[in-house]
């Protein structure tokens, strides 16, 4: 199996994330909006807070079952997550360009603060879970 598929398989759920993230972002807020228990002041950033968190979380399980290497995995991992921030912000400065939305440095920091506390919590599962696992036949 050649790498981009080996890639594709291992972060599938990832990638979807990243997709649905994509999709919801860069709609017009109208009718993402509309839900009802989002009806409350600055319950976007709480949204925010919580796609980049399970973004992060996600990421970090599916690198982790699939790098045998720890040591490779804490070399690499912030790295990555490094590009979850900017995705985000990539997002924020595409969003006034694609669909009219205005920039908000508070989105930022909401992904931000997401992706941190998912790190966070990522260690903390990781205790009492060992992500690298091998089935036994």
């Amino acid at each position: 199996m050649n790498k981009i598929s080996q890639f594709l398989i291992n972060y599938k759920l990832t990638l979807i994330t990243v997709g649905i993230i994509f999709f919801l972002s860069l709609s017009s807020s109208e009718s993402i909006n509309k839900v009802w228990f989002l009806d409350f002041k600055f319950s976007d950033k709480l949204a925010h807070l919580g796609m980049y968190g399970f973004l992060t979380l996600v990421y970090l399980i599916e690198r982790t079952a699939f790098l045998r290497s720890s040591q490779a995995t804490r070399k690499t991992r912030w790295f990555y997550v490094w590009w979850i921030v900017l995705i985000g912000a990539g997002i924020e400065f595409l969003q006034p360009i694609i669909v009219g939305r205005d920039k908000d440095f508070w989105d930022f920091t909401s992904n931000t603060i997401g992706i941190l506390l998912a790190y966070l919590l990522f260690f903390y599962i990781k205790k009492y879970y060992n992500f690298n696992k091998t089935s036994s036949s």
